[in-house]
């Protein structure tokens, strides 16, 4: 059986380079073989040099570096459509430069896709850590409304069945998700895993803490259901390399520690 090519895309810019060492990291961990990881930038030569520095230290994954010229200075989906005509592989996964990802994030998202025959899978709970407060909260996007029930930026496709990202200066992937069905496209969405995707919160982000505050307030997973996945999600949170770090996952009541 030929095992298919996942291209994970990372577009990235100056300033980075802190934040892109841990999404570096957790590719490098991913436990499917047949990957590659395309980071596209249009920093400076000292950027390019940085981004060249933590492909090296990571030299046992396949990783390319697409640099552009400064100008024209183009939209964020622009970029990102740069990225998708870069890959090589059948499949590409949004793999964003400043969040983690569990080291099974592709194995899960792929085997989703082809056990029920769809065309691109998505999560629909993740992760949502404020790495200054050091809280973390688990988000279920599965009751909002369709077909938005489902986390942006965690789309894993087929290459052939991608529309584009519309050309705007911020944003995930939902306006390519909502492209996709309107083109009669599939999507399967993964439930109860929010292991693998975590969304970091850290005050760089394109969106302020005040949009971050409010998706953890409405989605947040209440006390009686965190406790329930304790034991998991304390094992699953304890494969990722490097560690999390310290930090508590609040809720009405109570809060969990993790050391």
């Amino acid at each position: 059986m030929v095992t298919p090519m996942i291209s994970c895309l990372t577009v990235t810019q100056e300033g980075r380079l802190g934040p892109l060492a841990l999404s570096v990291a957790d590719f490098a961990r991913q436990t499917l073989r047949d990957r590659e990881l395309v980071i596209l930038h249009d920093g400076g030569s000292s950027f390019d040099q940085g981004v060249h520095a933590l492909a090296r230290a990571n030299d046992a994954a396949a990783i390319r570096i697409v640099r552009l010229p400064p100008a024209p200075r183009l939209s964020l989906g622009a970029l990102r459509n740069l990225a998708v005509e870069a890959a090589r592989g059948d499949y590409v996964c949004q793999w964003d430069d400043d969040d983690r990802f569990h080291p099974r994030r592709l194995e899960v998202q792929i085997a989703a896709l082809l056990a029920a025959a769809s065309d691109a899978s998505v999560l629909a709970d993740q992760l949502h850590f404020f790495a200054e407060a050091r809280e973390m909260y688990w988000d279920d996007w599965h009751d909002s409304s369709y077909p938005l029930n489902f986390v942006p930026g965690t789309l894993f496709a087929r290459r052939d069945a991608m529309t584009r990202y519309p050309e705007e200066p911020r944003g995930e992937d939902t306006g390519l998700v909502l492209g996709m069905l309107r083109a009669g496209k599939r999507f399967e969405r993964v439930r109860e895993q929010g292991y693998l995707y975590i969304y970091v919160f850290d005050g760089r982000n394109t969106f302020d803490q005040a949009h971050h505050t409010a998706i953890s307030l409405y989605h947040h997973f209440r006390g009686p259901r965190l406790l329930r996945h304790e034991a998991p999600l304390r094992r699953r949170l304890a494969e990722y390399d490097p560690p999390l770090g310290a930090f508590t996952m609040p809720y009405a009541g109570g809060s969990l520690e993790f050391v």
